[in-house]
């Protein structure tokens, strides 16, 4: 049994995932309740351990700790895994999770896309194919997360409140002002990758979004862009999706 790990700024999520390549349920926690989680227990039930981490040494350190006696390994980005190449000007300093996150969405798809993956921080990743049918990373962009964006301006601005907004075409309180000028910033983001994909490729690259707000992306993107609804998919636990499909070439 294998179980995989995916740690990230805020939260650690894991599964296990059997011999036929079927994830078992998820478990998530905040990283600052890991020594309290049942990750050590599910440690207990697995014989291999594939971690994607991007929350520090000290988060690394500890989950070696909770999954001891298996070996913890930590992925980090190559030049070239599983049919997907990476542009990266330094490979393995594109984060661990990005990096697993495309080779998941390119499995699904096996054509231009574009990924996103909506926690913390949004990342916006760039998928094509060359003429050998391989995915190429193109290359992608980071920004705060919809909430990170919310409480740094909520936190920095006299007279500012953080209660929760909506999206809407004219706000007209503060609060919906905030919620849709952020929500904004990230479709507007989306959009100028999405366009500069398109001209690179020729057609319409699907969007594949995973994360904590991947509904609300989703739904922006289909309600404000006029995006085709067939060409967006919500994929939940995506990195660790591709963590099981990178075990052949990390263990």
């Amino acid at each position: 049994m294998l179980l995989v790990i995916d740690s990230g700024n805020t939260r650690t999520k894991w599964a296990l995932v059997n011999s036929a390549s079927e994830m078992q349920a998820t478990t998530v926690c905040l990283n600052a309740d890991l020594a309290i989680s049942t990750l050590k227990r599910a440690a207990q039930n697995a014989n291999q351990v594939l971690v994607a981490n991007v929350a520090g040494q000290a988060i690394a350190q500890q989950i070696a700790q909770l999954v001891a006696p298996q070996k913890a390994h930590f992925i980090t980005a190559r030049q070239q895994a599983t049919d997907v190449i990476n542009r990266y000007e330094q490979a393995e300093k594109l984060g661990a999770d990005r990096w697993a996150g495309l080779i998941a969405a390119w499995h699904i798809h096996h054509q231009p896309t574009i990924v996103i993956n909506a926690g913390t921080a949004i990342t916006i990743d760039c998928l094509t194919t060359d003429e050998s049918n391989k995915g190429i990373f193109l290359g992608g962009t980071i920004m705060p997360g919809i909430r990170l964006m919310q409480a740094g301006l909520t936190h920095n601005t006299a007279q500012l409140k953080v209660d929760e907004g909506s999206h809407l075409t004219f706000p007209l309180n503060t609060q919906d002002a905030i919620q849709t000028g952020c929500l904004n910033a990230a479709i507007g983001a989306i959009a100028v990758m999405h366009n500069q994909l398109e001209s690179v490729c020729g057609l319409p690259p699907k969007l594949v979004v995973s994360g904590g707000d991947a509904s609300t992306i989703a739904g922006a993107l289909i309600a404000h862009l006029k995006v085709d609804e067939k060409r967006v998919m919500i994929v939940e636990n995506l990195v660790l999706k591709g963590l099981a499909i990178l075990k052949k070439e990390y263990i």
